[in-house]
């Protein structure tokens, strides 16, 4: 089982989560995260952290969120790895509320912004000696 990032991110982007993943399995897109399932280890430290619950267990997502588990799986491939907490967009707290955000969200960077948002990032997750985070955990 894995853990999924769901609607309720979409614009808040708040990346408390990020700060306690012991394997970095979090993406970031131009307004939301999501969630590698095939790095997610379902620790659970993830969940408590989120200030807008919107990270669920596979198994336990919402009817109406079940589409997200195919969207963190997708957009995960194309979005790159984000391992420090940064500051949520200026207007989060204005979206903490709203339902029905998924027509919101954003799967693409506009040009330049990825550049800006990522300054020495890595696509694949994986740091300056070529470890993804799950690499890091197996060699503890």
């Amino acid at each position: 089982m894995t853990y999924v990032v769901t609607e309720a991110c979409i614009k808040c982007k708040y990346t408390d989560c990020v700060e306690v993943c012991p394997v970095d399995c979090f993406y970031e897109g131009p307004n939301s995260l999501v969630i590698d399932p095939d790095e997610c280890i379902d620790c659970t430290l993830c969940v408590a952290e989120c200030p807008v619950n919107a990270i669920y267990a596979e198994d336990d997502l919402p009817e109406d969120q079940r589409q997200f588990s195919a969207l963190n799986a997708e957009l995960c491939k194309v979005w790159k790895c984000i391992v420090e907490k940064k500051e949520p967009p200026a207007d989060a707290d204005d979206w903490k509320e709203v339902k029905e955000k998924l027509h919101l969200l954003q799967k693409e960077f506009a040009p330049g912004e990825e550049e800006r948002n990522y300054p020495g990032g890595s696509k694949d997750g994986k740091d300056e000696d070529g470890l993804t985070g799950m690499d890091k955990l197996l060699m503890r």
